[in-house]
């Protein structure tokens, strides 16, 4: 099943139907997003594609192998007798000097071992195919930091490649369309606990409740997303316990640099910090800076998320139960008695993540557009003294002097008059210029009561299914 992806879709096939000159596009990502779908999707109309996967944790030898066994096969020609990769490449030269040819090196980093040699090697024959204005070549990875380092800013590859694209998850409205028939709150919920990774959507059973698949598929043994943190971290990442650290202290709250590495008993040097940003790379971990509002000269400190609502949803309920899920053959309802009585406090949470993952729709449903938007983002006004700091969910600002603040709430029941009262202080307290008008909004699970709607106090007023629907 294919969702979205238009957008990324068009930007490819826009570079495929350029002629004028041969195309290198790199398409990186964390695993299971979705990247070799795209690909698939963007060429299936054209006839001669040749595609090549790397293979986890093999040499350089059985990579070769593979390749030259897969380049025989799929051209139908002898099978070369290459030894190196410059010596494979010379014989790919030969097949795509005229004509129409794409190829697709998939795990690019895993077919070069983990060594960067293999991208002088492939500059030094890309300029030699490239001549043929027909081939296009696509490079696609999941390990972040070899993408990025070795492949986007490469000096090798500089001003050679056509096209980047670092794929993301699918939208919460997206991801809904896994399970069509499932009401706004369960889709909600679904995106809630796994996110947008496609290959997770693509194992929930749509004519089962979201209860019944998240403890089928978390909370019992061989459960899919049992083993799956794991399982993801060792292919990404090389020192498993150093990146488990930073995410499981990050699964407790944002933070810091500093605060961060004071959790985990870490010292801020180079190999902590790399090893956050391979994190924020991989699109794990969200990097960013809370708004400033007014004019002011106080340092905005760079904050830490967890960015995956699988991960959060993971170190919460499943690492530490994961002996228990061990012994769950008989399809009990482990969901119920380890999430149950604190999932609904965890939505309310989780609700923020969503609501920043739908700002599209947001924005068109409150009439936003993004020419005039100054800025936007979280508010945080951390307290110098004992008392309680003040933070917005969200806030745009915009050209016309109009500053939006959203308020995210995900409750049993539809939003009422302490919304207003509560979010009237925050204001308050903020005291913005006078020549500044506030626009609240207002994004509730099930809505407000007639009394906040009839105050008129939320120019806005959005419900889930503006969302996910």
């Amino acid at each position: 099943m294919f969702v979205g992806r238009q957008h990324e879709l068009g930007l490819i096939r826009e570079c495929l139907n350029d002629r004028s000159k041969a195309q290198l596009l790199v398409v990186y990502g964390r695993r299971r997003i979705g990247k070799s779908t795209l690909i698939r999707e963007a060429v299936s109309t054209e006839e001669r594609v040749l595609n090549f996967e790397g293979i986890e944790g093999e040499n350089t030898r059985v990579q070769i192998n593979q390749f030259l066994d897969d380049l025989a096969r799929q051209t139908g020609r002898v099978r070369l007798g290459a030894k190196t990769w410059l010596e494979v490449f010379q014989g790919v030269g030969e097949i795509v000097e005229s004509g129409r040819w794409l190829l697709v090196f998939d795990e690019f980093p895993w077919m070069g071992a983990g060594r960067t040699a293999i991208v002088s090697h492939l500059k030094l024959h890309w300029d030699r195919w490239s001549r043929n204005p027909e081939v296009a070549l696509f490079l696609c990875g999941s390990v972040a930091s070899f993408m990025v380092r070795h492949v986007v800013h490469s000096k090798a590859l500089h001003n050679r490649k056509t096209l980047e694209i670092c794929l993301g998850p699918l939208s919460p409205r997206e991801s809904g369309l896994f399970i069509p028939k499932r009401g706004p709150r369960e889709k909600a919920e679904l995106y809630m606990c796994l996110g947008g990774v496609p290959k997770y959507l693509e194992q929930v059973d749509p004519r089962r409740s979201v209860e019944k698949n998240l403890n089928r598929l978390c909370f019992c043994a061989g459960g899919f997303f049992v083993e799956e943190y794991e399982t993801l971290f060792k292919e990404q990442f090389r020192s498993l316990k150093a990146y488990e650290s930073i995410v499981a202290a990050l699964a407790q709250a944002p933070a810091s640099l500093s605060e961060l590495s004071r959790r985990i008993g870490a010292p801020r040097g180079g190999g902590f910090r790399d090893q956050l940003q391979n994190l924020v790379r991989a699109q794990f971990v969200r990097e960013y800076t809370p708004i400033l509002l007014g004019k002011t000269s106080r340092r905005r400190t760079r904050l830490y998320k967890l960015a995956d609502p699988f991960l959060w949803f993971y170190f919460r309920y499943i690492h530490d139960n994961r002996e228990i899920i061990a012994r769950n053959r008989r399809n009990e309802n482990l969901f119920r008695s380890i999430a149950g009585p604190s999932i609904h406090q965890h939505f309310g949470l989780a609700f923020e993540r969503l609501g920043e993952a739908s700002l599209d729709r947001i924005l068109d449903h409150i009439g936003i557009r993004l020419v005039e938007v100054l800025r936007m983002g979280a508010y945080f006004q951390q307290s110098r003294t004992h008392g309680t700091g003040l933070q917005i969910d969200w806030v745009i600002t915009r050209r016309d002097g109009v500053w939006n603040f959203l308020e995210f709430k995900y409750q049993r029941n539809p939003a009422g008059m302490q919304v207003m009262h509560a979010l009237k202080e925050k204001i308050r307290r903020l005291n913005p210029p006078d020549d500044i008008t506030i626009e609240p909004v207002l994004i509730s699970a099930q809505g407000a009561t007639s009394d906040l709607e009839h105050s008129g106090y939320f120019r806005h007023i959005l419900r889930l299914a503006d969302l996910v629907e």
